[in-house]
């Protein structure tokens, strides 16, 4: 990797950069210990879901909000540099769900190879199945920020007309969908997968136009207080599960809370972070983790795959989860995927090169639409159904024919060249 440092455009905040690049590690980290293999024969499932101290680590550990933070950060601001130059919203919406397909669909493959190699060495068809569903499981993040971040080009115009509007709008959506599941028994939470990540998404174009940053520090804190303590509130005082991971499936208000609480603490520390951001090996580190964040998120559930193929091939024992042994695996376990992880980091991106460019073709608004439609519905099919499944293959065939729509572009007029911008480098770069 070359150590000269490159250009930093003057739109760029590099503390965005820098909570997104830590994000990953934690990520990562957290789906390598969810991992549990055990039993006679062996099955896959949730290692930490009877793991005790993991619901007071989420209070800190669940970042998803900060990702959705940075996201509406590095949409907005990608979005007004792409206005500005003359482009439409079905262009936006184009280079974001390109930037997003591409690499999903080459990860999925990377998932289907492994365990196709797994089955014709003999791997128990149960196993696999439950195995390969777990491995779906963080493409969840992929579909939502797909979504939202087709949406930035219309919440830009609200954020720009009404932003206070927008914001307890959205606020409203996601409490009413979640007391009116909570004490109705009305099926709505599915809902607030939109309402909610489109409020944390708003709450990034609020810190790319420095509304926080404009107040008093301490009105900051206390906000952030305030945050925390209705979040207790809802805990002790209205039965909500306090396993912020819990609250992901469908997402109820804590997470609308734990959005405004990072806010404002990311908000304090901003200073701080640019103070770090200014020295080399620090930007070098956030750069390279920038850099190959898409292949991280994606491929370390490809890395996993091979770790396990590796165990299973060489005869290694699973210890039963949470014991002594268990956790004194983890950490080759962990070194391992880390390990496989580098080995992409290096071949992924020399694969990815090979995409054919997009074709300087004006795409309409609802063909990027429905390109995007496209790719959230096979990745909701594989999230939802699993690898494994039977319609799968259709699924992946669906997300080759959306990159293939969204490359070709159209249907519209050819234009005399290609003006299309690269990814902005979030990690996940998308």
């Amino acid at each position: 990797m070359s150590r000269r440092i490159p250009r930093i455009p003057p739109d760029r905040d590099l503390s965005i950069d820098f909570v997104r690049a830590i994000c990953l590690p934690v990520v990562v980290l957290l789906h390598a210990l969810q991992m549990g293999i055990a039993g006679e024969p062996l099955i896959a499932f949730n290692a930490l879901a009877e793991w005790k101290p993991l619901t007071a680590i989420t209070w800190v550990g669940m970042i998803m909000p900060t990702f959705f933070i940075a996201g509406g950060f590095a949409g907005i601001t990608t979005w007004r540099r792409l206005q500005n130059r003359g482009e439409t919203p079905g262009e936006y919406i184009r280079i974001r769900a390109l930037r997003l397909a591409r690499p999903v669909l080459l990860a999925m493959l990377g998932v289907l190879a492994v365990v196709g190699v797994m089955a014709a060495c003999g791997a128990d068809p149960e196993f696999l199945r439950t195995f390969a569903f777990r491995l779906a499981e963080p493409l969840w993040f992929i579909a939502v920020y797909a979504i939202c971040t087709s949406f930035v080009p219309l919440m830009a115009w609200f954020h720009r007309r009404a932003a206070w509007t927008t914001y307890f709008t959205l606020a409203a959506l996601v409490v009413a969908v979640d007391l009116t599941g909570r004490y109705l028994g009305w099926p709505l939470g599915a809902l607030n997968w939109l309402f909610l990540w489109l409020f944390v998404q708003q709450l990034g174009f609020g810190v790319r136009d420095q509304w926080y940053s404009r107040r008093p520090r301490w009105l900051l804190l206390l906000l952030a207080l305030v945050a925390y303590g209705l979040m207790c509130v809802a805990v002790f005082g209205m039965g909500y599960d306090p396993d912020l991971i819990a609250n992901l499936n469908p997402p109820t208000v804590l997470l609308l809370l734990l959005g405004l609480a990072q806010v404002y603490l990311f908000t304090l520390l901003q200073p701080a972070i640019r103070a770090l951001m200014r020295h080399r090996g620090a930007l070098l580190v956030i750069g390279a983790l920038g850099v190959y964040g898409m292949v991280i998120y994606l491929w370390h559930t490809v890395a996993m795959g091979v770790v396990v193929g590796i165990q299973l091939a060489l005869g290694l024992p699973f210890p039963a989860v949470l014991t002594p042994d268990w956790w004194i695996t983890r950490i080759p376990w962990i070194l391992a995927i880390v390990a496989v992880i580098a080995v992409f980091c290096l071949v992924v991106p020399r694969i990815e090169r090979l995409w054919p460019g997009e074709r300087p073709r004006i795409m309409a608004l609802w063909a990027a639409a429905c390109a995007t439609a496209m790719l959230v519905a096979a990745v909701g099919w594989v999230l939802t159904q699993g690898y494994l499944a039977p319609w799968t293959p259709l699924a992946i065939l669906a997300l080759a024919g959306a990159i293939l729509w969204l490359t070709w572009g159209g249907p519209g007029p050819l234009r005399p060249a290609d003006v299309h911008e690269t990814a902005d480098g979030a990690p996940p770069r998308v």
